[in-house]
């Protein structure tokens, strides 16, 4: 672990539990902004325990000091509740990669700060325009997510139901600024999704490859173990190979040069995008 120093002086770091990583990233959460850069919430987050009094051996705050080390920071200092950052570097960490989550990150629980900086700093794009993936309440996000699961055809992929459950908000005339359109997105890019394509016309559905960071980073904050994460990253690989195969077919079919591949796969989805259930 990365040596931390607070108000000049070097803070002896201590063992301390994978609930006490829990608990300090999701006391982190509700202040993340896309203003602030995430490992500078990170060290108000901690400011604010140390102005409460609690001691720097405390559990909490011993996450606290261990998460923000491994965002890169190196030199904070505080005054009252507020923390200024005179020297960080960056870090995969704090840049949400998928070189921090390790076996040993993750079963510490370190890893849960990297995978906040994934998850509160992505983008989507939908039809070759990006949008931001902008966390929605958790009562939204609950009820999307099972109206989504409602709709699921035998043997599809979830990630396609979802798909289509995008679709057919956009069909309706519901863009991403939408509270539930917004919670689909945020559905697909846990899911591992980086881009997709609809075409509501000739009702063709069509995915970016799938980022591994994204989903393990979404496993991760669900506190889920490395072996699950291991798990996680291999559904995503075969998710890849899978598009990979069928973009080479689609261009076998098109007669194109090799290597001149698209950039994404089709899926053909139902006609009714996005309400119909079919057994």
């Amino acid at each position: 672990m990365s040596a931390i120093r607070l108000n000049g002086q070097y803070v002896l770091l201590r063992d301390v539990e994978k609930k006490d990583f829990m608990a300090f990233v999701h006391g982190c959460l509700p202040r993340i902004t896309w203003e602030e850069p995430i490992p500078r919430t990170a060290a108000n987050a901690l400011a604010a325990l140390l102005a409460e009094g609690k001691p720097h051996t405390d559990p909490l705050v011993q996450a606290g000091f261990q998460s923000c080390a491994s965002l890169g920071i190196k030199n904070m200092w505080t005054d009252g509740a507020t923390a200024s950052i005179t020297e960080e570097v960056p870090t995969d960490a704090s840049q949400g990669l998928e070189t921090a989550f390790g076996f040993a990150a993750v079963e510490s629980g370190v890893a849960l700060a990297a995978a906040m900086c994934n998850a509160f700093r992505r983008t989507l794009t939908i039809n070759d325009e990006e949008h931001r993936v902008n966390r929605q309440p958790k009562d939204v996000l609950m009820g999307v997510a099972q109206a989504v699961s409602n709709m699921k055809n035998v043997n599809e992929p979830i990630f396609v139901t979802a798909g289509r459950a995008l679709g057919g908000r956009l069909k309706e005339g519901f863009g991403p600024s939408d509270p539930h359109t917004m919670a689909i997105l945020c559905m697909l890019s846990d899911f591992g999704a980086t881009g997709v394509k609809i075409d509501l016309e000739k009702n063709l559905l069509g995915f970016a490859p799938f980022s591994a960071a994204n989903a393990m980073a979404s496993a991760i904050l669900q506190g889920l173990g490395a072996d699950k994460i291991a798990e996680v990253r291999g559904a995503i690989e075969r998710t890849n190979e899978h598009f990979r195969r069928a973009m080479a077919q689609q261009q076998q079919q098109a007669g194109a040069a090799p290597g001149a591949a698209p950039k994404q796969a089709s899926v053909t989805v139902p006609r009714v995008m996005g309400t119909r259930r079919r057994r």
